[in-house]
């Protein structure tokens, strides 16, 4: 739902809405809120609410403050009809209530704003994929739902009833998917959004879990997106897909394109950020692109001027990531880069999230778009496929992954 600060707060009072849930997204892509009595959230307008930092970098030390967003709210249809429970996606600001520069939605607006400068808009549009398992803890193996694989129809799709739930449920939320259907893996599946703008688009994607979970938790099932649940399934990629509006809009998108293309490695630590994530990936994925679908490959090129990015999982902050492409795509546009052959490559993923962080650390420019928070993040992810060696089986992985 798009509402004022007025209009939420008659919304609350309307529907008999008794607590409201301050949502915000931390730098690893975990979704985080605090609940507040619905009769504190205009004193929540005014002066925020406080947070340890750690709950955004895993480091603490200094206090930060949730601010809502007025335009972004969800009522969450899975919760009770009767005490309401409202969630409203929230700034992360700096102590005396100014912007917090590394909040992922800063970091995403002033990208947007910088493309807007140059004269172009952009819209954005997700395609997600997941696992559903049998809730059997007692079994001590994950075990999908069905066997059934691509575009399967019930009942060998034993997953169709839970993915209608779950568009019900975002529809409900003012949410717009537009597709889903069974994928490769068992018990896989894929829903789609239409495009929208950069922050919008990031936004209800992370609802978007929320929803798969909580209509799974609710069904007896468990939801995991993360890349590589199952060793010999296939992996689980977030797909997004970028079309830009403006003058010479091809040639803009070739340029943004290679852009990217020039930046995917610095890139690869946040769209990456886990162990897991190099489960999925192949270490031969070449850093280039195809106009058709093709194995191994980072990027599509679309001939209607729409940007596909396909190495991302569903383990990144989607604000942070998006942010650093369009820091990317933007600089491509500045310098009029030409977009390289189809098929081309300068280099390959990764071997490892190790080799990935390493990387980062010595990218100028991926410090210059994370601004003093980089290094915070990377130890933080570095700390965690630390512990994420000391796993051997899928259902140990499964475990760690719970909030991914």
């Amino acid at each position: 739902m798009t509402n004022s600060k007025r209009e939420l707060l008659e919304f609350v009072e309307e529907n008999g809405v008794k607590f409201v849930k301050l949502t915000f997204c931390d730098l690893l892509g975990r979704l985080r809120n605090i609940l507040v009595l619905s009769s504190q959230l205009e004193d929540a307008y005014e002066n925020g609410v406080a947070i340890d930092s750690s709950a955004m970098t895993g480091v603490g030390g200094t206090d930060l403050k949730l601010m809502p967003a007025s335009a972004i709210m969800s009522d969450l249809p899975w919760r009770p009809h009767s005490g309401k429970v409202l969630s409203i996606f929230c700034h992360v600001a700096n102590i005396d209530c100014t912007p917090y520069i590394c909040d992922p939605m800063v970091l995403l607006d002033r990208e947007v704003s910088k493309l807007k400068k140059l004269g172009y808009t952009a819209k954005v549009s997700t395609e997600c994929e997941f696992y559903v398992f049998k809730d059997d803890p007692d079994s001590g193996k994950l075990e999908p739902l069905d066997n059934a694989d691509y575009c399967a129809c019930a009942p060998f799709d034993k997953c169709e009833s839970l993915r209608r739930d779950v568009i019900l449920s975002l529809e409900d939320m003012g949410l717009k998917p537009i597709s889903s259907h069974h994928e490769r893996g068992k018990g896989q599946n894929e829903i789609d959004f239409e495009p929208a703008d950069p922050v919008s688009a990031a936004r209800n994607y992370v609802m978007f879990k929320a929803a798969v979970k909580n209509v799974c938790a609710i069904n007896g099932t468990i939801a995991s997106f993360m890349p590589k649940p199952i060793f010999n399934q296939p992996g689980s990629g977030l797909h997004m897909s970028i079309n830009l509006s403006g003058k010479n809009s091809t040639e803009a998108s070739r340029a943004f394109a290679e852009g990217v293309l020039r930046r995917y490695r610095e890139i690869t630590c946040l769209a990456n950020p886990t162990l897991n994530s190099y489960k999925r990936l192949a270490k031969n994925y070449k850093i280039s692109y195809h106009q058709n679908r093709g194995k191994n490959m980072a990027m599509r090129f679309f001939g209607d001027d729409v940007v596909q990015l396909r190495t991302p999982d569903s383990t990144c902050n989607i604000f942070a990531v998006l942010a650093l492409v369009f820091a990317a795509g933007r600089e491509g546009i500045e310098n009029k880069y030409k977009l390289r052959e189809e098929g081309a490559a300068d280099s390959t993923m990764f071997e490892s999230i190790g080799d990935a962080v390493e990387f980062a650390r010595n990218s100028a420019w991926l410090h210059d778009c994370i601004p003093g928070e980089l290094d915070h993040v990377l130890d933080t992810i570095e700390k965690r496929y630390t512990e994420e060696q000391k796993l051997t089986t899928d259902e140990q992985f499964f475990d760690v992954y719970t909030d991914i």
